[in-house]
């Protein structure tokens, strides 16, 4: 074996970094996995019939699958998106955006709504005030995300990296704000009803541990596009 063969088969060989990147993409997978089908479960427990049920069903399912899952979509470590061109992850992430938005938005209207029949306050606590603030959040990052999809054709109005840079940190401010909604609703009573303590905590350190592990790429983006504006 040459030289050359050396090199090759070095090349070949995955480094730590992408090893780590491995490591890490798996656990948050793992992480959004075990919340989302432990929800299920716990909805299930508490009866599908429920308008409350679906609240919580739709939330989770928006922000902490398809939200994250459209974060990690540009992310070099995400292995189900490796194979995907570019132009394919753009689509990728605005159907993603799209389906969760549509599932936020209904969630919340029936949290209204049940709120409404059954005489209680609206948006009173730290959890639905997060979620109100993730709401206007995500209906202006909608807006600023079909903005960011036809920056081209918007270049003789704004630069490009203008509505890029503020889709990308509304996207993140809705994202984490609205996950730390999620975070403070695991101690409402259909969590605590429905199962222990020990996997309450649980799911909040796994719903932490998704926000850290989604958002690396989105502020080393920001940070970049920011040192590309100061230049």
């Amino acid at each position: 074996m040459d030289l050359d063969d050396n090199n090759i088969e070095r090349s070949a060989r995955p480094s730590i970094l992408d090893t780590a990147k491995l490591i890490f993409n798996t656990l948050n997978h793992v992480f959004i996995g075990f919340v989302f089908i432990y929800t299920i479960w716990i909805c299930y427990k508490n009866g599908f019939e429920l308008v409350f049920t679906w609240h919580v069903i739709l939330c989770v399912f928006g922000f902490h699958v398809l939200m994250a899952e459209s974060i990690l979509v540009f992310y070099s470590g995400c292995s189900w998106a490796v194979a995907l061109t570019k132009p394919q992850r753009k689509t990728t992430h605005w159907i993603m955006q799209v389906v969760g938005t549509v599932c936020i938005i209904v969630g919340i209207a029936l949290e209204f709504y049940w709120r409404q029949i059954n005489a209680k306050k609206h948006f009173h606590g730290t959890h639905s005030i997060l979620g109100l603030v993730a709401l206007i959040l995500l209906i202006v990052n909608t807006g600023s995300g079909i903005c960011a999809l036809y920056a081209r054709e918007l270049r003789k109005r704004f630069k490009p990296i203008y509505i890029k840079l503020s889709h990308q940190f509304i996207g993140l401010a809705c994202f984490v704000i609205g996950m730390a909604a999620l975070v403070l609703g695991y101690k409402k009573r259909i969590f605590r009803d429905n199962t222990s303590p020990e996997l309450l905590v649980a799911l909040q350190i796994f719903t932490i541990s998704v926000i850290f592990l989604s958002v690396p790429g989105v502020l080393r983006t920001l940070v970049s596009q920011a040192r590309n504006l100061m230049r």
